[in-house]
């Protein structure tokens, strides 16, 4: 009987969630989960304007206990206009300002090129990502390397902070 009520609150809890996703994109769900709460498979969709921005998959998710923030483990974004793939070890997302902040070793890739850091913060409304550490940058006819980068989505700007290296081959 236990193991019944156990595994219909947990039925209940997950369709919650997702019905707390879904129904964001029209009206804000005020729904907060309590410490102690994870979901395993969690994926979170973010549009803007009705059209995909990107899609956030990670294996697990532990909810603070306060229910604003989710602690992130093997995570994987999609960035849909862009092409880009983001994968890292760890991260922790804002339910309420959106923002990512990215640790452990990150790559993110698209046909192109690839980029390796170790910690960003993605802040999803201003369409920016930053970080302070190193950078490493590799095309199919380039490799770039600095400290620090500074990307704003919307102007299509890149910026490399300092030291920056740069090889270019034929």
């Amino acid at each position: 009987m236990k193991k019944s009520l156990l595994v219909l609150a947990s039925l209940l809890l997950f369709s919650l969630f997702f019905f707390m996703v879904e129904e964001e994109k029209t009206n804000k769900l005020d729904i907060h989960l309590r410490g102690g709460s994870f979901f395993e498979g969690l994926r979170i969709v973010h549009k803007k304007n009705g059209v995909e921005n990107w899609i956030l998959t990670a294996k697990r998710a532990d909810i603070s206990k306060d229910g604003d923030e989710a602690n992130l483990t093997d995570l994987e974004m999609e960035v849909e206009n862009e092409g880009i793939t983001i994968c890292a070890e760890k991260g922790l997302y804002n339910l309420d300002t959106k923002r990512i902040s990215v640790l452990g070793t990150i790559t993110a890739k698209n046909d192109n090129y690839s980029i390796t850091t170790r910690q960003v913060e993605i802040d999803s409304a201003a369409g920016s990502l930053k970080t302070d550490a190193d950078v490493h940058i590799e095309g199919k006819k380039f490799l770039l390397q600095g400290k620090g980068m500074e990307v704003n989505n919307n102007e299509q700007k890149v910026r490399i902070l300092k030291d920056v290296k740069a090889t270019f081959n034929n």
